[in-house]
């Protein structure tokens, strides 16, 4: 006691200078002071830093995401389980995660060699998955200015040219670039197509309707409006297969969903959700052989 009275008197003494006020803060005697910041200022710079994203965290989470979209369009256009080209994937992922489109990858995984060597090894497709392709070709035909006219050489020749790195377009084959004279019926499209794409494969059938598909997007690039709503018609149609195409929310037969989707998410994802679906129809449909 005798001992923490003298402190005390010392502290009285020196009580005009800092050191003073620092050794009764030691002795625990008065609060310590935060003489640099207000407390409101605090509370603004915390609520800050916790809205402002890490830029390192921020990448990580878009190369995950990357990623993730990668290996499904991996399975879905090869029709596998597994992805068992690591090299080549990582070089694709490291293109998303420069800026590179998911059309551009899409187009350059079906241009490939790999692609192109299924086509012409892979035995002619199923009468099942003869019918939903021309099915589905019809229905998005129908919804096009200018639908692609196939000949039956051209529709089952595989593209000869390989784009490894997805920047460079399909080319226009003779098939694509000829117009319909005159508006058949959705019938009448679907005999021809089951006519001219008989001994076709099943990953043949699923690129022509991919590229159908990416030709309809660029007629309706400039009427975002009705591009969405082809877009969930398509959606709410298709969900009535009972195929599952990977989310829950892609399953949903909702058409004001879909719309609302197509108007607020990049476009190039949306052509992704088309031709997902396109490639998981047809995929399952094979499974049923």
């Amino acid at each position: 006691m005798k001992m923490i009275g003298a402190l005390l008197c010392f502290a009285v003494l020196l009580s005009a200078c800092e050191p003073a006020k620092q050794f009764l803060q030691l002795l625990g005697l008065t609060k310590v002071e935060i003489p640099h910041a207000a407390p409101e200022d605090v509370k603004k710079e915390t609520e800050l830093a916790s809205q402002t994203p890490d830029p390192s965290e921020k990448a990580a989470s878009i190369a995950k995401e990357n990623s993730e979209l990668l290996a499904e369009i991996y399975k879905v256009v090869f029709n596998q389980d597994e992805i068992d080209d690591k090299l080549d994937f990582g070089s694709l992922a490291h293109s998303l995660n420069q800026g590179a489109s998911l059309e551009g990858i899409y187009r350059g995984l079906v241009m490939g060699s790999r692609y192109r060597a299924l086509e012409s090894k892979s035995q002619g497709a199923s009468p099942a998955e003869l019918k939903v392709f021309a099915e589905e070709m019809a229905e998005l035909q129908g919804s096009m200015r200018n639908p692609s006219v196939f000949s039956s050489t051209e529709a089952k020749k595989a593209p000869s040219i390989e784009y490894p790195d997805g920047s460079s377009p399909i080319p226009t084959s003779e098939a694509g670039s000829q117009t319909l004279t005159k508006k058949k019926d959705h019938a009448e499209v679907v005999s021809d197509l089951l006519r001219t794409f008989i001994g076709a494969s099943l990953f043949t059938l699923k690129r022509v309707l991919g590229e159908e598909a990416l030709k309809k997007f660029d007629e309706d690039k400039n009427d975002p409006g009705n591009l969405a709503q082809w877009y969930a018609r398509t959606v709410v149609r298709l969900s009535g297969s009972h195929v599952d195409f990977g989310l829950e929310l892609r399953n949903r037969a909702d058409f004001d969903f879909h719309f609302k989707f197509a108007q607020k998410i990049a476009g190039d994802r949306v052509k992704w959700e088309v031709l997902n679906r396109y490639h998981r129809y047809l995929n399952a449909v094979s499974k049923l052989r």
